[in-house]
């Protein structure tokens, strides 16, 4: 049985974009909690970002920021809006508050509440014009076209990543063009375009290498080794993440380590090594517990998950895919919490317990639906649609997967799109046969 949409621990999770803020007086990456390994590595010096925003003594406003963003790090999101909002209402110049609107979209953002990151993010966009301030117009349109990329509305992410890179080629943004090919390989990746992500990568990788960008270097590396793993040539996705992983140590990236051990993993689990995937998992998690990354625990959760699942060891998959649910809580990860009830949903139909699946595959379409997920919604309907094909159910399965099918080919994730349709294929040659 192949079901889509499975998550193999932080497999697609590589996104690397830099916003540069002048009242800032310097970049900053924007707060992609769900990969944490960018604003905590970034935001070592505090002060220096505090220092900035505003020009002024107003001890306030900069007690007020630095109070956000250590809040931020510490996954209180809710409570970063707050003090961002107060420095807001304290706040003249449009450049700030251009700076603070993006820091508001990005705690919307970690807890997968994309619509109110995008209207975030959109004022952010307004106070940046206003301002005449084109670094934040960069940031704004980069940021709204992540939004899109994990709507699954890629073709839109596309197009703000591009309007983005046109303003950092304008004003020689280097650090952020090469951060914007990186985004736009990642997208391009998702849907399944190999040879144009590979491309970008390059590209980002060769401006890297100019002006002395390491960390980027690393997430380059990092990428490449994800197109080759999805392309199935496991020595290269290796090779790629072995390189990043020196870096990584160099720098003191220690979330880019525990990151590259949970990839490795991935390439394990995809060869099908069990054992193998299993120690890098728990190699990755370790370093994780030890600095406190509550995402990254979590993946290294599902991905030991994926394991035990495929082993079928259902009592310990389950055990850890409620593990990484709880966290996922937490932590305010709604869209995490909607790929493990997926993959909750996926164990009880390798079980042959189909009410229990559909169970597990409504409550993940029930939270897709919320945030807008369509590419998660598709992936959920066709794992139900294989599911009733298996229970005999053909035209209630017939019409899921179409409908899935008319997604997953409208956003180009050609992959799942043909698995869909191969089960399409098969139900019309079972009709044929009735």
């Amino acid at each position: 049985m192949e079901l889509i949409g499975i998550i193999i621990g932080a497999i697609g999770l590589i996104v690397a974009f830099y916003f540069g803020i002048k009242s800032l007086k310097t970049k900053v990456p924007p707060a992609l909690q769900r990969d944490l390994d960018k604003i905590k590595t970034q935001l070592d010096n505090l002060s220096v970002y505090v220092d900035g925003l505003p020009q002024t003594k107003d001890k306030k406003k900069k007690a007020l920021f630095e109070k956000g963003i250590s809040l931020m790090t510490e996954y209180k999101y809710e409570q970063a809006i707050d003090s961002f909002r107060e420095c807001l209402g304290l706040e003249t110049d449009g450049s700030a508050r251009s700076a603070l609107f993006l820091l508001i979209g990005n705690c919307f953002y970690s807890k997968s509440k994309w619509d109110q990151a995008m209207g975030s993010y959109k004022e952010a966009l307004d106070r940046a014009k206003q301002a005449q301030d084109e670094e934040g117009q960069a940031a704004a349109l980069g940021n709204l076209g992540l939004v899109y990329q994990d709507k699954g509305e890629w073709e839109k992410a596309i197009e703000f990543f591009n309007n983005s890179l046109k303003i950092k080629e304008k004003i020689g943004d280097e650090h952020g063009m090469a951060g914007t090919y990186l985004n736009l390989a990642v997208v391009y990746r998702l849907k399944g375009d190999w040879d144009r992500a590979k491309e970008l990568h390059d590209r980002s990788l060769q401006m890297c290498e100019e002006i002395g960008d390491e960390y980027t270097i690393s997430q380059n590396l990092i990428g490449l080794g994800l197109v080759y793993q999805c392309k199935g040539e496991w020595d290269k996705a290796i090779e790629f993440y072995n390189k990043s992983l020196k870096i990584k140590e160099k720098i003191g990236d220690e979330r880019g380590v525990a990151s590259i051990f949970n990839n490795i993993a991935g390439v394990y689990f995809s060869k099908g090594k069990w054992d193998e995937a299993g120690e890098f998992y728990e190699n990755s998690l370790k370093i994780y517990e030890r600095i406190g990354d509550e995402y990254g625990i979590s993946q290294n959760f599902t991905g030991l998950g994926n394991v035990y699942q495929e082993k079928e060891i259902w009592d310990k998959a389950v055990e850890f895919y409620n593990k990484s649910l709880n966290i996922k809580g937490k932590i305010g990860d709604e869209h995490g919490m909607a790929q493990t009830f997926n993959n909750l949903g996926s164990i009880y139909q390798d079980k042959g317990e189909w009410a229990k699946a559909i169970e597990f595959y409504n409550k993940d379409l029930k939270i897709s639906r919320k945030i807008g997920d369509e590419h998660g919604m598709a992936q959920t309907k066709a794992n139900i649609g294989i599911l009733y094909k298996e229970q005999g159910k053909k035209e209630e399965a017939r019409k899921l997967l179409e409908e899935s099918l008319t997604v997953l080919e409208r956003i180009g994730d050609r992959h799942n799109a043909e698995i869909v349709r191969e089960h399409l294929e098969d139900l019309e040659k079972e009709g044929s046969t009735d």
